[in-house]
């Protein structure tokens, strides 16, 4: 086996027994699977048999070695032909053993299920809920034999609604994982966040303070659950009801939420229940908070909730220590304006295009923490150029080539459009850096070497990327982990243009890919043998759940 694939025989034998247990006694399975020797995937032909033919069958199948294990990077390309572009995880051929297969989350999972047949052609069909349960049993029994996971299952049957399974689970002692709890107060292990969220949005109202409740429950202690924009998606009807606002507030974690959006929509919708808890949760402490939510709703002439906060505003202000605070502020920026060309020309080296914006050609500063300027002087910039802020950079100074390789963040405006080649190659320490939407162009190699880089987002707009935009030549590789690139990529116009495309990550071990959900994406990410996860596109922003 090469690079994940699977050979013809290894293939071979994954369909002979699965045939063989839509199709045979156990006796004829146990043979075969004799003659066959090791199959290196059999989480489906367990779940299936568990599902389809019973407890006999379960038994066989472990007997002879099958077992729950999922080795994502080993199987992923029979998982694709399966399932489709889905994570292969446990969790999936776990759903498998739910007795609502028409609910099951992953669409290509329930048309895989609907269509088994055996030999004959006739389609199989469910056994009976107390079949499938003695198989289940039987599985927790042989947990730890075959890699199956009962605090896992527990977690999917609460979230499915799947009563009878939770309430056997449950009989026996069995508790959610310390996994599923992490990554429902912390966000680890979001390879499968999918199925949280589809089930979430699937409920109706009051399956989901239940499910929610009994879910939190099983978590025990003070943490709150995890929450991200796909959650504020999937809820945003809920997020506007006092009730269940009120739930989101109590017991999901609020620095996740984007604030300033759900004020506004409460807003919109002259929603003075939800603003009032909102307020009771502090989201407008601040006088800015505060003072920006007055004019968004007076504004959209929304009385109702401008009367509320002016209110609120009335009540709660110090108006004498706010007017002093911005008086020392106005103070502050009159004597010492940090965008003034005189500053500036201290910090930057540019350069005047033609069209009378600037390119950034070198940083002499002393922050590790950088903030390019939108604007020097009248001029606006827009280009960062080549070798920028690259420790290496033509005839540098040692002491700001050193200085250079301390930097740990860079922050990018939104007026830029091209970033220039090599233009931040070797920063060493750089552990963030934060590109605006407006890019077009990154250069090649733009971001090689920085092997401290562990996450970061190609924002939409960028349309051109050069050769090993990513690269590492170190020996220990790039740490870097997670990288977006955006739905405009001309690399991911079509089929063909994957032919030519550069390669973006040499050396990049550690790395998951987010790519839109394009076919061209996909082969782009084969192309290079890179792990990758799609994420969905709404109202042209792309949110990974």
């Amino acid at each position: 086996m090469k690079a994940g694939r699977l050979d013809q025989i290894e293939t071979a034998k994954i369909a002979a027994l699965e045939q063989a247990v839509l199709s045979d006694t156990p006796d004829e399975v146990s043979r075969l699977y004799q003659e066959l020797g090791e199959v290196v995937l059999t989480a489906h032909i367990l779940g299936i048999a568990c599902r389809f033919r019973g407890l006999d069958m379960v038994q066989v199948l472990v007997e002879n070695g099958a077992s729950f294990r999922c080795d994502k990077d080993t199987v992923r390309y029979r998982s694709a032909e399966l399932f489709g572009f889905t994570a292969y995880q446990l969790d999936y051929f776990l759903l498998i053993l739910f007795t609502d297969i028409d609910g099951i989350c992953e669409p290509q999972l329930r048309q895989y299920l609907g269509t088994l047949s055996d030999r004959d052609g006739h389609l199989v069909k469910p056994i009976d809920e107390a079949q499938l349960l003695k198989g289940i049993a039987y599985l927790c029994d042989h947990a730890e034999k075959v890699c199956f996971r009962p605090g896992d299952l527990l977690y999917l049957t609460i979230l499915a609604g799947e009563e009878k399974i939770t309430a056997a689970l449950k009989d026996r002692g069995i508790c959610i994982s310390d996994e599923k709890k992490r990554m429902l107060t912390e966000g680890k292990g979001q390879d499968v966040w999918y199925i949280y969220t589809y089930y979430m949005e699937r409920m109706d109202d009051r399956s989901f303070l239940r499910i929610m409740s009994e879910l939190i429950r099983e978590i025990g202690g003070d943490k709150k659950l995890h929450f991200t924009d796909r959650i504020g998606y999937v809820n945003r009807k809920r997020l506007l009801i006092p009730e269940y606002f009120s739930f989101f507030m109590e017991h999901f974690d609020q620095s996740k939420m984007r604030k300033t959006v759900l004020l506004q929509d409460m807003i919109l919708n002259e929603n003075t229940d939800c603003l009032r808890i909102a307020v009771e949760y502090g989201w407008l402490k601040t006088p800015r908070q505060r003072d920006e939510m007055i004019q968004f709703a007076s504004e959209n002439d929304k009385t109702e909730c401008t009367a509320f906060l002016l209110e609120f505003k009335n009540r709660t202000a110090d108006f004498a220590a706010e007017a002093e605070r911005a008086e020392k502020k106005l103070m502050r920026e009159l004597n010492a304006d940090p965008n003034s060309m005189t500053q500036l020309r201290k910090t930057w080296s540019f350069q005047k295009k033609e069209d009378g914006t600037l390119v950034i050609t070198g940083y002499k500063g002393e922050c590790t923490d950088i903030v390019v300027p939108e604007m020097i002087g009248k001029y606006k910039v827009t280009e960062i150029g080549t070798h920028a802020f690259s420790p290496y950079a033509p005839r540098i100074k040692t002491l700001m080539q050193a200085h250079r390789q301390t930097i740990t963040k860079i922050t990018l405006p939104g007026s830029i459009r091209v970033i220039g080649s090599k233009a931040f190659r070797d920063l060493m320490s750089l552990t963030e850096i934060v590109i605006a939407t407006g890019v077009e162009v990154i250069g090649e190699y733009a971001f090689s070497d920085c092997n401290l880089l562990k996450s970061v987002v190609i924002p939409e707009g960028v349309r051109i990327v050069g050769e090993g935009l990513f690269s590492s030549w170190k020996q220990t590789g790039a740490a870097l982990e997670d990288v977006v690139l955006p739905n405009t990529l001309d690399i991911f116009k079509d089929v063909d243009s994957v032919k030519n495309a550069p390669n973006l990550f040499y050396n990049c071990s550690r790395l998951t890919v987010w790519i839109p959900p394009l076919e061209s994406a996909r082969i782009y990410c084969e192309k290079y043998d890179l792990k990758y996860q799609c994420y969905e596109i709404i109202n042209d922003i792309p949110l990974r759940s």
